[in-house]
């Protein structure tokens, strides 16, 4: 078994970025697939949208990143007591705000080019691919949930391991602008180190079928990407529900 690797990104906030992660694991879930969620955000949105809380995990991604760093021989330990079962065939890499301090270590690397490792060849954008030798093969599908900050976080999620990227965008005026950003990261992450990484597609959400303006964002997004990327056909409906 080769797991497909999404992650899911937007460089501005409020985009439903974690709601689309959290709803397209559910529904692979329920259509009979094993899937991993991982929460790659320090706010531990993902951790809490999937009932538990944040602050109380004991082991969460940060100790995987930091023992990438550290002692990548022990990765499959730290694994072991990481991985959270939500549902049966459903599982989670939770978070919270401990991830800051593995992006502060992935900041050390960048600046001065240090590898604990010893390894000149490898890179701080990379760490996170240790952790996916072992993952891959209990998957049918892995989901990253990006946060705002740290970027060198989504980045380890592009680089290292992700088949494909989605990015959500709220209709709504100027929510549209933050995908030239997210375009640019991904080209760089494609040209340096991922050249198998594609682009899903562009996911519109909170959409309200009525008003003119989700219309025209619409329409706009359509003929400014809709020739050189995927634009999602059905965007996802704005619902309290």
């Amino acid at each position: 078994m080769i797991s497909k690797v999404f992650s899911v990104t937007n460089k501005k906030g409020g985009t439903a970025k974690t709601t689309s992660a959290l709803n397209l694991a559910a529904a692979l879930h329920t259509a009979g697939k094993r899937v991993l969620m991982i929460d790659n955000d320090h706010q531990g949105n993902l951790t809490a949208a999937s009932g538990l809380t944040p602050a109380e995990q004991k082991y969460t991604l940060a100790n995987l990143l930091l023992a990438a760093i550290d002692c990548p021989e022990d990765i499959d330990l730290h694994l072991h007591r990481t991985v959270l079962t939500i549902k049966k065939g459903l599982d989670l890499i939770p978070s919270n705000r401990r991830l800051t301090d593995a992006a502060a270590r992935l900041q050390v690397m960048q600046l001065s080019q240090y590898s604990s490792c010893g390894n000149a060849e490898r890179y701080c954008e990379q760490v996170m691919d240790s952790l996916f030798a072992s993952l891959k093969g209990n998957y049918d599908y892995i989901i990253i949930d990006c946060g705002l900050q740290h970027e060198l976080l989504t980045i380890n999620a592009l680089a290292a391991a992700s088949d494909y990227c989605i990015i959500p965008v709220q209709a709504h005026f100027l929510a549209s602008e933050g995908i030239p950003n997210v375009l640019d990261m991904v080209h760089s992450v494609q040209t340096r180190f991922n050249p198998k990484l594609q682009i899903a597609g562009i996911l519109l959400t909170m959409y309200q079928s009525r008003p003119q303006l989700c219309q025209s964002v619409r329409e706009s997004v359509g003929e400014i990407y809709g020739e050189n990327f995927h634009v999602f056909e059905r965007p996802i409906e704005y619902s309290i529900k």
